[in-house]
């Protein structure tokens, strides 16, 4: 029994299974490789199940596709559960690896937009009107009286199906935009029949459904359902759900057969950021708090969902009854069973960086990348950490991500580890961006408490590696992870005392003054904070003194580079107060930010009144008080204008920085260059890379 979190880690009995704990996953299909082109689960997904089974999860949401799929269809692969010839393949590599366990299982029959009502019928979208709540996402056909029964029928079929190979419960997708929503929603649902016009005909497929799925798999087989009482959306037809019309739903929902609700936030098309970091763990847990008002079943609540410690809070304060999520788990499979044993300190709790949802749903990818857990697509065919027959003396050289994780694995394998650093800490530039990525730091706590645990890595701090070092020290193999080169600006004052860019900043932080700095000033304020922060700094303390100081970002700023790097520092000048602008040549500001956040974070700075932003803008100049340049219209059309700017930031991002790696190469067998030194890109893909070089030695 957890003394930390006792209800989130108490079982709950959920019709006739029992929850070991409070946590289940929300259902995301992982794509090609967790399952074949042509809809067969692998072992890949086997073993992704097996991972959060063993992991503690009190149930696993997985989604299956309830017709027949063919290869070269182009669609993003599912497994299948069309007849009981499915049924030996979803036992062996969805079901048993859970059961292996002692999990739990779900099968989410998967009803999002798409549907084949037949095996002639293109899959396609289809709705109870051609109603599109955005022009992007349209093309629904109008569902028939006979093609609702063939739904119905199809939705039981596999159901049946996913009984009979051992799945311990059923999920109705009746959320998220999908077509039981759309039926629910005025916004959406024109009809005159049966099913359109009151809230009871809206809502009387979805009760139909439940009703016939109860009545197939019997009274104690649990059904969950997955819905969006709050769905942010409208169209000329009219409003989304009101709560009070969630509220009626949920009653005649659990009168149906309904046991456990699990509330989703939205729609696909909601343009309200529903699960960026801009918004607080818990804070859709009003929703989950209203449904309890006349829910009797149990009450789950997903989307934001990181903090074991604001789960066991919402548990207790009443909010809902169950936590519902999946960023947690692709982050952490173990989290349960660290939530049961208390072990807070070793929690890997997702950083909100979004990678999962933006390669899966917004770019059909595979779920390959986390910001903070490289166990994940094709490492899942072997174990976290493969012992080594043949301990090697491996050097890592940096300690970003992509070097702490290469040091930690190669460490847990069976190597020995020298890992260098040639600052005072460890940390690489995530010390840097935790400045604007609050939930970075926790990433970096995780990783420290790791470093921990294993003294068999010796870490050595202020030491520069060079050829000659290499030489002396005789690795067998070397991980060169010492991040990228600063892309800067051949201009006119580019160099000028009131120029900064993000690498002073690091430097600053490693404790060394940045070079060519201009101004008596500047010199004694860089040399100073170099000193300073050598010996105490904590990216919450930076945060502060950048709100309270006018050194060395000034109340007003010019930012050139209008990517990630330049849009989290306007984020945090916008924040502080500062008269900001952001310069870019391309056609967008935030070209570079994740899907997920691009929108919210864009929109954030069109509406604050100290912000300005200038696409397609070419930097000419920089002088004492601004930056000279010349932008391009969407015709064509060139004119000179000056951008004001106190202080100018130079945010263009890394190229690719292979010096030392190629320097070291003629004394080291093995020499792998990971993270931005090699390829500069996003924390996932230097916390896999660091991973796969050591599991490669």
């Amino acid at each position: 029994m957890s003394k930390e979190y006792p209800i989130l880690g108490s079982p709950l009995k959920v019709n006739g299974v029992t929850l070991r704990n409070r946590m289940i996953t929300t259902s995301m299909s992982p794509g090609e490789g967790y399952v074949t082109e042509d809809n067969h689960p692998t072992e890949m997904l086997a073993n992704y199940l097996e991972e959060r089974a063993a992991g503690g999860t009190g149930m696993i949401i997985q989604t299956i596709c309830p017709w027949q799929r063919f290869e070269g269809d182009g669609l993003h692969p599912l497994p299948m559960a069309y007849d009981e010839s499915c049924v030996p393949e979803l036992k062996k590599y969805m079901v048993d690896p859970v059961h292996k366990h002692d999990g739990l299982i779900c099968a989410q029959i998967y009803y999002v937009h798409d549907w084949k009502p037949d095996a002639e019928t293109k899959e396609s979208p289809y709705g109870p009107s051609e109603i599109a709540v955005i022009p992007m996402m349209s093309g629904f056909k109008t569902m028939t009286l006979e093609q609702i029964e063939a739904f119905k029928k199809q939705f039981v079929n596999a159901t049946l199906v996913c009984k009979k190979a051992g799945f311990d419960a059923v999920e109705v997708m009746a959320g998220v935009g999908g077509i039981l929503s759309r039926f629910m929603s005025q916004a959406t649902n024109n009809r005159t029949d049966q099913y359109g016009g009151s809230l009871e005909n809206r809502a009387r497929l979805t009760l139909e459904v439940i009703r016939e799925v109860r009545a197939a798999v019997g009274p104690d087989f649990p059904i969950v359902v997955r819905w969006s009482p709050v769905d942010f959306i409208k169209t000329d037809n009219g409003p989304g759900l009101s709560m009070d019309e969630a509220k009626q739903i949920a009653v005649w929902m659990e009168e149906a057969g309904l046991d456990l609700h699990d509330l989703s936030v939205g729609w696909h098309e909601t343009s309200v950021p529903l699960t960026t970091k801009g918004i607080e763990d818990g804070h859709w847990m009003y929703i989950a708090e209203q449904i309890k008002t006349v829910a009797k079943k149990p009450v789950g609540q997903g989307y934001r969902n990181t903090d074991p410690t604001i789960m066991e809070q919402n548990l207790r304060d009443g909010k809902c009854d169950v936590i519902a999520g999946l960023r947690y788990s692709i982050a952490d499979p173990a989290l349960p069973l660290k939530v049961m044993e208390d072990r807070t300190k070793d929690m890997r709790k997702c950083i909100v960086c979004c990678r999962c949802i933006d390669d899966v749903v917004s770019r059909g990818l595979s779920l390959v990348y986390c910001g903070v857990n490289p166990h994940l697509g094709p490492e899942l065919l072997h174990e976290m950490y493969p012992k080594t027959d043949t301990p090697k003396k491996v050097m890592v050289v940096g300690s970003g991500p992509a070097g702490l994780n290469a040091a930690l694995t190669a460490a847990q394998r069976g190597h020995k580890v020298d890992l260098y650093e040639q600052g005072p800490r460890l940390g690489g530039c995530v010390k840097m961006s935790s400045i604007f990525s609050p939930y970075h730091e926790r990433y970096l706590t995780y990783l420290f408490n790791e470093m921990e645990k294993h003294p068999e890595i010796t870490v050595h701090l202020n030491t520069e590696v060079t050829p000659t070092l290499v030489a002396s020290v005789k690795p067998d193999a070397a991980i060169v992870a010492t991040g990228g080169a600063p892309i800067g600006l051949d201009v006119p004052g580019a160099d000028g005392k009131n120029v900064i860019s993000s690498h002073d900043f690091l430097e600053m932080l490693n404790g060394h003054k940045p070079h060519g700095k201009k101004g008596l000033f500047n010199n004694i304020m860089w040399g100073g904070g170099a000193f300073f922060l050598k010996h105490y700094y904590t990216p919450s303390f930076a945060r502060e003194m950048t709100a309270k100081m006018n050194w060395p970002i000034g109340r007003e700023i010019a930012i050139i580079g209008g990517g990630l790097p330049g849009c989290e520092l306007g984020h945090l000048c916008m924040e502080t107060g500062r008269t900001t602008a952001i310069i870019e040549e391309k056609k967008k500001i935030g070209y570079d930010v994740s899907p997920s956040e691009r929108f919210g974070l864009t929109s954030s700075f069109k509406k604050a009144d100290n912000v300005s932003l200038y696409p397609l803008t070419r930097v000419t100049a920089i002088r004492e008080d601004g930056v000279e340049c010349v932008q391009t219209d969407r015709e064509g059309n060139e004119k000179t204008i000056f951008v004001p700017g106190k202080t100018v930031a130079l945010t263009l991002g890394l190229d690719p920085n292979r010096e030392l790696g190629e320097k070291i190469k003629p004394a080291v067998k093995d020499v792998y260059l990971v993270g931005d030194c090699d390829n500069p890109g996003r924390i996932a893909d230097a916390t896999k890379a660091g991973y796969v070089a050591a599991c490669a030695i």
